[in-house]
């Protein structure tokens, strides 16, 4: 009996054979943050990407074009890591960063409000006793003790943290794309 290996074609995977998981289960996986240093650049960015995009129309408004060009170039490279192809070498139409700067208004207030309430959320659901320590605590969830008010919050606030910063990520990756789209 002899053993023959099989022939390279058919031992190769494909592309499209390699990755049979559903797709839901890989574009999900696309919105969740990967480690804890990417929760706070991407965080920085939904925070500032509002302000400088309405600084950055000010600028080009007032003919500082390649100044708002530098900035949101600055901006998307250091907290989103997008590099626009070739922004260095060429001159950005003052036209083309209006653009950028009016369409980053649009997920960046969003982005914002929604940063800014998970964080303040989940700082002062992980500090309950603080802010309820002196109210009757009985018939909160979690209730008859403190220590149990103070988990099940500090669990729904975690949860909820968790939530946020996914959604965090899916309105910067929209404006990663616009970076390298518009810039």
């Amino acid at each position: 009996m002899s053993t023959t290996a099989p022939h390279p074609i058919h031992t190769r995977t494909h592309d499209r054979d390699r990755d049979r998981r559903p797709r839901t289960a890989r574009s999900f996986r696309r919105h969740v943050p990967t480690s804890l240093t990417e929760v706070w650049q991407r965080s920085a960015y939904a925070t500032l990407a509002l302000p400088l995009a309405l600084a950055s129309i000010v600028l080009t408004l007032c003919g500082r074009s390649s100044r708002a060009h530098r900035l949101q170039c600055a901006a998307a490279y250091r907290f989103l890591g997008v590099s626009p192809l070739g922004a260095e070498q060429r001159p950005t139409p003052a036209g083309r960063v209006l653009l950028h700067s009016a369409t980053s208004v649009a997920p960046g207030v969003p982005a914002l409000i929604l940063v800014g309430y998970a964080y303040g959320n989940t700082i002062r659901n992980l500090t309950y006793p603080i802010w309820y320590g002196d109210t009757d605590y009985q018939q909160a969830w979690g209730g008859p003790t403190m220590a149990g008010v103070w988990s099940v919050h500090a669990i729904g606030g975690l949860a909820f943290f968790a939530v946020c910063l996914c959604l965090v990520k899916m309105l910067t990756n929209v404006q990663a794309a616009l970076a390298r789209r518009t810039l």
